[in-house]
């Protein structure tokens, strides 16, 4: 991670301060730059006060099907970005199913306003994950009772008792959000470039896969290089902080405590919002895969399975499996470093790894990929160790994290009490403590394993001839304006990552 890094900042430094400048500022560059702020801190502030509003309605409401109500609003991030552009283009757009059903179609979702409301319902979970948990860790019940008590309005409590005390997870999750947003490309690629609206991330894409002149490599190296100093300015400090990783303050589970309202309103709001951002567009881009042609009513009596039988050619399943693979190594891969930096996260060179690790996952993936060309192109150039190689780069805090929470939680006395019997270290460790983290390392390879089968962004800049992923396909077919099977293959994708992830989302919605 560190030599690819060191190769783009070389590279970007060897254009000098001119060239930087004129690359950020000239050549076009300043409109991507200003539409990647204003989107992030637009979708910022919707996403944190719209995932708080849902962890107060599922963590302290009387809305009835909370649970339920927990994995609507977690099933965005299961589904690829892409998808749900893709999904929301059918859904809403112009010959859309609500164009077709009512004659309307929303404007704008080719655009601005589509590529920040797909980018909301892609970041809201993230919001509503760390603002729940800070409900869970940081609020503090017997002080909202008592404000009630004391005839503060459920509105007043909330104001002067809750919200200060998820300040620290609110902040962590507008740090997450931005990161996450500016760095976004499925959907800015699929919803953006035919508006010609560019971020900062499909201009790079844009340099690199349809421009061949020196200038415009020059400016995806510059672009790059600030986009990875813009994401560790955010990251950096929120992690050493602790954002939004408070210390439990009470012993009240959540769900359990402080019930603000009686009111069931705020239940169905939620409802109505996982309907119209997350179903609606699902299964209207599932007509779209079975209806015969696009213009056509979408009704049973036009239904097909042939653009499925079409999209499954050889091509596309040697994708699949491509992907299949990838992800499968890449987990196993995390799963093995998470591992070795867990058992050495109590020494100073652990500490160390353990810090990369989480800014390795903060690293933008556009500007990664352009930092292994340069530093492994030379080598691995259109192959698809290239691609493993920035898969586990990118993804090897997911299993250190993971497994190292986990393995926090373990007995010390447990490989101890082995030690004392006479088994040498390993021999403890396979015995003792690896039975016991099989939960969590499984868990860490399954979201590897996922994220892997549906990665785009760096797949997009690194593939060749011969190394197509599946979600390279989906986003080729899909800019060569094929619909029908495009939808077709997305259907099929999702209906993996979903059978795939159900598990995961059930167990951690149970928690709650």
């Amino acid at each position: 991670m560190g030599f690819p890094l060191l190769e783009l900042f070389s590279a970007a430094a060897a254009e000098g301060w001119t060239n930087a400048a004129r690359s950020l500022v000239g050549s076009g560059a300043a409109t991507p730059v200003v539409n990647t702020l204003w989107t992030g801190a637009v979708v910022t502030a919707v996403a944190v006060a719209g995932g708080t509003a849902a962890a107060m309605t599922t963590e302290r409401s009387a809305a009835p099907g909370r649970r339920w109500l927990r994995l609507g609003l977690l099933l965005p991030l299961i589904i690829p970005s892409f998808v749900a552009a893709l999904s929301w283009a059918q859904a809403y757009g112009p010959a859309g199913l609500l164009d077709d059903v009512l004659g309307l179609a929303v404007p704008g979702v080719f655009g601005p306003f589509g590529v920040v409301a797909v980018l909301v319902i892609e970041a809201l979970p993230l919001a509503y994950l760390a603002v729940a948990s800070g409900l869970a860790s940081r609020a503090e019940p017997d002080l909202e009772r008592a404000a009630r008590a004391s005839g503060a309005t459920a509105g007043q409590v909330f104001v002067t008792v809750t919200l200060p005390l998820l300040r620290p997870a609110l902040a962590g999750a507008a740090a997450l959000v931005f990161v996450t947003t500016v760095n976004a490309f499925g959907a800015p690629a699929i919803l953006g470039l035919p508006a010609r609206f560019p971020t900062v991330t499909t201009r790079i894409y844009s340099d690199l896969a349809f421009a061949a002149s020196p200038a415009a490599f020059s400016r995806a190296v510059t672009l790059s290089a600030a986009l990875v100093v813009l994401t560790l300015a955010v990251v950096g400090p929120a992690d050493a902080a602790g954002l939004g990783r408070g210390a439990v303050r009470t012993a009240v589970p959540a769900g359990g405590g402080f019930t603000g309202t009686g009111a069931r309103w705020p239940g169905v709001v939620g409802w109505a919002y996982v309907a119209a951002a997350t179903a609606l567009p699902l299964l209207a881009l599932v007509l779209m895969a079975l209806t015969r042609a696009v213009g056509v009513a979408p009704t049973p009596a036009n239904w097909t399975l042939a653009h499925f039988t079409e999209a499954l050619d050889g091509r596309t399943v040697a994708a699949l499996g491509r992907s299949l693979g990838l992800a499968a190594v890449a987990a196993t891969a995390v799963v093995a470093l998470g591992g070795l930096l867990t058992a050495l996260r109590h020494r100073r060179v652990g500490r160390a790894l353990s810090t990369a690790a989480i800014l390795s996952f903060a690293v933008p993936g556009t500007a990664l990929a352009v930092a292994m060309l340069l530093a492994y192109g030379p080598w691995l150039r259109d192959t698809v160790a290239l691609i493993a190689v920035a898969y586990v780069a990118k993804f090897w805090a997911l299993g250190h994290r993971t497994v190292a929470a986990a393995a926090d939680g373990l007995p010390a006395d447990l490989p101890r009490a082995a030690r004392m019997s006479g088994a040498d270290s390993l021999t403890a460790v396979r015995t003792v403590v690896v039975p016991l983290l099989r939960p969590a390392l499984g868990a860490a390879w399954l979201a590897v394993f996922l994220f892997g089968l549906h990665e785009l962004t760096m797949s997009s800049l690194l593939y060749g001839p011969g190394s197509r992923t599946l979600a390279v396909v989906i986003l080729n077919l899909a800019q060569l304006g094929d619909p029908t099977v495009t939808s077709a293959l997305a259907v099929m994708l999702t209906a993996l990552l979903v059978a795939l992830a159900t598990p995961l989302l059930v167990v951690l919605t149970g928690k709650r």
